[in-house]
């Protein structure tokens, strides 16, 4: 019967059908099932990181130098978005199109927010909001942003921060790519304790991708903040010193504790706001930024290598004296102005007439010291300075600390080619001058030493770690220590003196603190370059400054007076009021 066989074929087809259904429907539940919930879950469920405060920073009487506040970050999600969304979101945001496919375009197959704008102002996410409808793939979220309450002032100590890359990532990284982190200054050094731990919670999205709330049964993570950071840095101090150098253009000033090596201000000039690195630079502002010799993100406080001019002759005179070659009482060929050695005629800057060591000292005369400089020896110049803190890192906290240069026998062998070169590269170095290079920093670690009868006292700008109120860590004090004859150092520390009493530092005279120090001025190829190191009182030191002002001119003209308004207000218990007059 064809009737009958055709419906037993039917019922075959079905029957195989749904044979085949039913095994799907096994495999899909009970084989896949766990897999699938999971992709579904995914698909509703969105995990969002929530960023950790970093820890606040303080300088030494409690003024907060670096904060955190909540702040607008719009994110795209690359695999949410539509062909229209970054075309919309630039014209909302007034970015460049072409800006935000460069920051999206490397991760176009990633299921995770890509920051594209922070600091978003309230008028931006009110205009995100009212288009929401239009953005799949947007959100905007609440974030802790970085801030600066003194500005430009601190830069070269707090550093800046920017964006995470490829670079700082590895099997052992918890940052994700545009992460903040530290790129210089504290914040880089100490970027450890300050960036905290990240927490995350879990967001219902629904189909179109926009986020609906919280998910109750998953419990959110919440992020640890980084710890608290006291330095030693005077807020009022640091504010002074940037007032009384307002008017040159590039400069670095650093004062220190004589006895601690706690760093009280630092400023090297040009100034810029770490603040600006928190959002993208446009691009004429950064050329801006880096044309020319201004450099104004260069710490010239431990990055820059200056000859020190004069200020190095009491570090010769020391040399001298330890290695018994003169007494206070030795007498050269008078300073007639000028010095006739082989070829070359080196001059002075006066006829100082005859002197003894602290009256060469005192007047500054590089007659004395050319021919101190040759009595000596290159070799016992270099070894006695292998002593100081000059010619390497004086490890101080921040990053990339130049060591400077003391050129030696070898190295110069190096640069001119073995025996060609002559002693007339003493002479210069013997007046500060030539191939040797420091940085402010080293000198006013090395006046700390002579101050302190040897002990060389170990820069550092952290104070103390806290951790949610609680002191954790306290910074040891470290110095190095240099055999000096006393007699030596007292025959150098009266001709110092001498030098703000009757000599070259006059302007930086007070008439109740005395202090000790020696003016240079080191020439270039552009303009002299201003020097002063010293330190006060000088009868029991306690405070040292160091102050380099680029093509300024002579330094008891120009550095000398900064530096005695700067030791004037640290010894004063009322410097707000001194700085307040400026």
């Amino acid at each position: 019967m064809p009737g009958i066989n055709r419906h037993k074929q039917l019922s075959f087809v079905l029957a195989g059908l749904f044979g085949i259904l039913t095994l799907r429907l096994a495999q899909l539940q009970l084989v896949q099932g766990s897999r699938y919930a999971r992709l579904s879950e995914r698909n509703h469920v969105r995990r969002v990181v929530l960023s950790a405060p970093r820890g606040r920073i303080f300088d030494c009487r409690g003024q907060l130098l670096a904060d955190t506040r909540p702040s607008f970050t719009v994110s795209v999600i690359p695999t949410e978005m539509d062909s229209t969304t970054l075309l919309l979101l630039s014209r909302l945001l007034g970015i460049p199109l072409s800006e935000l496919q460069s920051r999206v375009r490397p991760f176009s197959l990633t299921p995770s927010p890509v920051t594209v704008r922070r600091n978003l102002d309230i008028a931006s996410v009110l205009r995100l909001e009212e288009n929401s409808f239009r953005l799949p793939g947007v959100r905007v979220s609440v974030d802790p942003i970085r801030c600066y309450p003194a500005g430009e002032a601190d830069c070269h100590v707090l550093g800046h921060l920017g964006e995470a890359g490829e670079q700082d990532l590895g099997p052992d990284s918890d940052y994700r790519l545009l992460d903040y982190i530290g790129r210089d200054g504290i914040e880089a050094q100490y970027e450890r304790l300050l960036r905290g731990h990240d927490g995350y919670e879990y967001i219902e999205v629904d189909a179109r991708g926009r986020e609906i709330g919280t998910i109750a049964e998953k419990r959110p993570v919440q992020p640890v903040p980084g710890l608290d950071l006291h330095l030693t840095i005077d807020q009022r101090l640091q504010e002074l010193c940037l007032n009384l150098t307002a008017g040159y253009r590039r400069c670095a000033v650093v004062g220190m504790d004589v006895r601690t090596g706690a760093i009280l201000c630092l400023v090297s000039r040009p100034v810029f706001d770490p603040a600006m690195f928190l959002s993208p630079i446009p691009g004429e502002t950064w050329a801006r930024f880096t044309a020319g010799q201004d450099k104004p993100f260069f710490n010239r406080v431990t990055c820059a290598g200056y000859p020190p001019g004069s200020v190095a002759k009491p570090i010769v005179a020391l040399a001298a004296l330890h290695h018994g070659v003169v007494t206070g009482h030795t007498r050269f060929e008078p300073c007639t102005g000028s010095y006739k050695y082989g070829n070359r005629v080196f001059r002075c800057w006066a006829r100082h007439g005859s002197l003894d060591l602290t009256g060469a000292i005192t007047h500054s005369c590089n007659i004395y010291f050319y021919q101190l400089g040759l009595t000596l020896g290159l070799d016992s110049l270099v070894s006695f300075c292998a002593g100081m803190p000059l010619g390497r890192i004086t490890g101080v906290d921040l990053p990339a600390e130049n060591p400077g240069n003391i050129p030696s026998r070898a190295w110069l062998d190096a640069k001119y080619g073995k025996g060609k070169w002559t002693s007339g590269v003493l002479l210069n170095f013997a007046i500060g001058q030539g191939e040797i290079l420091t940085t402010p920093l080293q000198l006013c670690v090395t006046y700390a030493g002579i101050a302190n009868n040897g002990v060389f006292p170990r820069p550092h700008l952290l104070a103390a770690v806290d951790s949610a109120g609680r002191r954790i860590m306290q910074t040891k004090v470290l110095a190095d220590t240099t055999q000096l004859a006393s007699n030596d150092l007292k025959l150098v520390k009266r001709a110092l003196e001498r030098v703000v009493t009757y000599g070259t530092a006059r302007t930086a005279q007070l008439k109740e603190i005395p202090i000790a120090g020696k003016t240079g001025t080191a020439q270039n190829p552009g303009a002299d370059h201003a020097w002063f190191v010293g330190y006060a009182p000088a009868d029991d030191p306690q405070v040292v400054f160091a102050v380099l002002v680029e093509n300024a001119g002579h330094g008891g003209t120009v550095a000398a007076p900064i530096a005695s308004r700067l030791i004037q207000a640290s010894l004063d218990s009322d410097a707000s009021a001194d700085n307040e007059s400026d």
